[in-house]
């Protein structure tokens, strides 16, 4: 199957991330405590959490908070991993499926929680001075086959 068929070309605005297939929520936060959960069903390769508005959005950048991104990802369909400065590779029983993102913005912290059981999976800490939006990179697939959502 051609790739490339499926290609969308869409204009260059500033808004636009470049570097990988990903996108920011349309909400960003400046105070407060958010949370949404994003269902990552079969995914093989998939990165959730939140990002600064100021990330470079037209340059390639590695997903760590030092970047302004603070994720966890799956990766080979087996291995999850916090995104931190030396990637973390994060044990796990079972692959979740669906994952709750806590963002409080005022303690700095972002929690990643499995949706099934409540039990936590990682936590960054940090300090955010900026808007931040939920972050996620769903990997690349094939029309018709878009693995994860996310869930009210």
């Amino acid at each position: 199957m051609d790739v490339d068929h499926y290609k969308q070309f869409l204009p260059d605005n500033l808004e636009r991330l470049t570097n990988r297939v990903s996108v920011l929520g349309a909400n960003g936060f400046t105070s407060g405590k958010h949370r949404w959960t994003v269902d990552v069903g079969q995914g093989k390769d998939w990165y959730i959490g939140v990002a600064l508005e100021s990330i470079q959005r037209k340059n390639t950048i590695f997903l760590s908070p030092a970047e302004g991104v603070w994720v966890i990802g799956l990766s080979n369909g087996d291995s999850l991993w916090a995104q931190t400065t030396t990637r973390s590779k994060l044990p796990i029983k079972e692959k979740p499926q669906r994952i709750t993102v806590e963002l409080d913005y005022e303690k700095g912290k972002v929690t990643f929680i499995n949706a099934a059981d409540s039990t936590k999976i990682y936590s960054f800490k940090d300090r955010f001075s900026e808007r931040i939006f939920p972050y996620f990179a769903p990997g690349l697939f094939f029309p018709g086959t878009f693995p994860w959502r996310p869930t009210p």
